[in-house]
């Protein structure tokens, strides 16, 4: 089931519920939130994105969409680790060190478990209680123990987590016809991914400058196509990012550097005219001039974007670490509204 349309709300004056499963891209799959040494991350079978390296995952209560970055996979063993950017960092719950105990006398004598994933576009979390089948030094095979619940409910939910007692035990590899699952065992990918936590870690390389303008990450959004959000990084952009305008504003977070201020002169945006889609027309832009873990948000005064679907906001000179851009008003509210290019000088 493919759920394009997603509409969230950013709650910067409340404390945000902390996460530990997110929704990958179009529901793809699931992934696992943790969090090592301050940091981010997600742990999710390759299989669900092994064709590309830049995902958004979604979590509810409150509803929130951000990007991460693939940066090791092992698909032998099917299993991918990707840093999470930008507000929804702050999300992770679970500590990579609870990952590292040994389960085996935990699942020796356990029967029964829970099976938690994010569904509808990232709008609620789904509790399945299962029965534990098989048990062996790399999975756990699970069957239903919900007799209202179809046994194939596990058919794609690659990637969904598995606890027992209250322990992460696991994510879901792969399902069978007869209505079993299997899972990865949480200790066996701690194993795995512990060694890739610090070599070559996507966040202490520098954001990739484009042939124009600066280099910059989408790490945070709402509604549309969330595939198509990330597509507006540089160099990516395949086709126009299109979303359902429902009159309420829709937001981007855009990171320039992960740890400096960069130089800012001039914000651009296209959106190519269409008579199935509109221009937006009003346009609201934040930097955050702070460092990390200090965010320091300020307002730019910005001119509409034009009939023509041009929008240029000069910035009179000044740094930023992040942006924030918030499409308040369309030109033609009954119809969806389009980006074709997005560009930071």
């Amino acid at each position: 089931m493919l759920l394009r349309k997603l509409f969230i709300l950013f709650w910067f004056a409340l404390p945000a519920a902390a996460a530990d499963v997110a929704l990958v891209d179009d529901e793809l799959g699931q992934a696992v939130l943790f969090k090592n040494r301050g940091l981010c991350y997600a742990v999710l079978p390759n299989h669900v994105s092994a064709d590309r390296n830049r995902i958004a995952l979604s979590v509810p209560n409150p509803a929130e969409v951000g990007g991460a970055e693939i940066f090791w996979r092992d698909p032998e063993n099917d299993v991918a680790l990707a840093y999470v950017e930008g507000e929804l960092a702050q999300r992770c719950q679970i500590e990579f060190t609870t990952m590292r105990r040994d389960l085996s006398d935990l699942l020796q004598t356990a029967e029964a478990g829970m099976v938690k994933s994010v569904h509808f576009g990232g709008a609620f979390f789904d509790r399945i209680g299962v029965n534990l089948v098989d048990v062996d030094e790399n999975f756990v095979s699970i069957k239903t123990s919900d007799a209202g619940i179809d046994a194939d409910v596990m058919q794609g939910l690659s990637g969904a987590m598995l606890s027992v007692r209250g322990t992460l035990t696991g994510i879901a590899i792969d399902a069978s016809s007869t209505g079993e699952a299997r899972f990865l065992r949480m200790d066996r990918i701690a194993t795995m991914i512990g060694r890739n936590l610090s070599d070559d870690h996507p966040s202490t390389r520098e954001i990739a400058t484009p042939e124009a303008g600066l280099g910059f990450r989408v790490t945070g959004f709402e509604s549309g196509d969330k595939a198509g959000v990330i597509a507006l990084e540089p160099g990516s952009l395949s086709a126009p990012w299109v979303a359902d305008w429902t009159g309420k504003s829709i937001a981007f977070e855009i990171t320039l550097s992960n740890d400096a201020l960069v130089p800012i002169k001039q914000i651009r945006m296209r959106s190519l005219l269409s008579k199935e889609t509109t221009s937006p027309r009003r346009v609201a832009v934040e930097i955050d001039r702070g460092m990390p873990g200090n965010a320091y948000w300020t307002k730019l005064a910005t001119p509409d974007m034009s009939p023509t679907g041009v929008f240029e906001a000069p910035t009179g000179g000044t740094v930023g670490r992040r942006l924030r851009l918030r499409i308040m008003d369309v030109w033609q509210p009954d119809r969806p509204v389009r980006i074709d290019g997005l560009r930071i000088e």
